[in-house]
C-alpha cells in the first residue's frame, strides 16, 4: 500500500442546472475504458471510485442518466461514458479513526457485464479486465461455455494475438484487452490446434472440461 495515491486517478463530473452548478471529484483506483477520437466520448467498460455518501451518491446517478465524466490519470485525460443500463456495485469500507465509512463503487457498461456465462453468447466482441493468457482463457471459456484445458492458456493467447484478434484498452491498475470472435470462431481455433497436434487432450481429463460436445469431435 506504500505509495498508492501514485496509482490513483480522479474522476470528475460538472453539471449545469438552471440556477446551480455540480461539480464534484471523487479519486478513481480502477479502469477500463476504450478510446475514442476527437470528436466521441471514450466508451467506459469499469469505472471504480470512492468517496463520501453524497459524492459517491451524486456519480452512480450520473451513470444512470448517461452523463459524461472526466478522468484523469497518470499523463492521460479522456472524457467517457458508461452507455445505456450501466451496471453498479456498491460496499462501504470503515476505516479506523474515522466515524463514517467510505463509500466504494463500481460501475459497469452492459458490453462488460455481458462477459458475465450466458449472458449474451453471441457476441462477436469479449472485453477482458486482464491479458494474462490464463486470464484471456478463463473468461473466454466461461462465456462461451468452451471446453478447454488450462495447458492451452499460452497456446490460445498467441493465437489470437497471431490473428489479429485482440485490442489493446486503455486502463488503470488493470491491462484489459477485446478478443474479437464469436463462439463458433473460437471452437474453430481450438480444433485448428488440435488436429495440427499444438494442442493435445491427456488421456485423463477432469469431467467438468469434458461437456457433451468436446473440442475432440470438432477435430474429426
Amino acid at each position: 500500500m506504500q505509495n498508492a495515491h501514485l496509482r490513483m486517478g480522479k474522476l470528475t463530473f460538472v453539471r449545469q442546472a438552471r440556477d446551480s452548478i455540480t461539480n464534484i471529484t471523487v479519486p478513481l483506483n480502477c479502469l477500463v475504458a476504450e478510446p475514442a477520437d476527437s470528436r466521441a466520448a471514450a466508451t467506459l467498460h469499469l469505472v471504480s471510485v470512492f468517496g463520501g455518501d453524497q459524492d459517491i451518491g451524486a456519480v452512480i446517478a450520473a451513470a444512470h442518466e448517461g452523463l459524461r465524466f472526466e478522468l484523469a490519470f497518470a499523463d492521460e485525460e479522456i472524457i467517457g461514458t458508461l452507455g445505456e443500463k450501466p451496471v453498479i456495485y456498491r460496499a462501504s469500507v470503515q476505516i479506523p479513526e474515522r466515524k463514517r465509512p467510505v463509500r466504494h463503487a463500481v460501475l459497469l457498461s452492459k458490453v462488460f457485464f455481458e462477459t458475465t456465462f450466458g449472458a449474451n453468447s453471441e457476441a462477436r466482441r469479449t472485453v477482458i479486465y486482464d491479458d494474462t493468457p490464463d486470464f484471456v482463457l478463463h473468461r473466454l471459456a466461461v462465456r462461451f461455455g468452451l471446453p478447454v484445458l488450462p495447458e492451452w492458456a499460452e497456446w490460445l493467447s498467441v493465437e489470437l494475438r497471431r490473428r489479429g484478434m485482440v485490442e489493446e484498452l486503455v486502463g488503470l491498475n488493470c491491462d484489459p484487452i477485446a478478443v474479437k470472435g464469436t463462439k463458433l470462431r473460437l471452437l474453430r481455433i481450438l480444433s485448428q490446434g488440435l488436429r495440427r497436434k499444438a494442442l493435445a487432450i491427456p488421456s485423463e481429463v477432469p469431467a467438468i472440461v469434458a461437456p457433451s460436445r468436446t473440442v475432440s469431435n470438432l477435430a474429426g
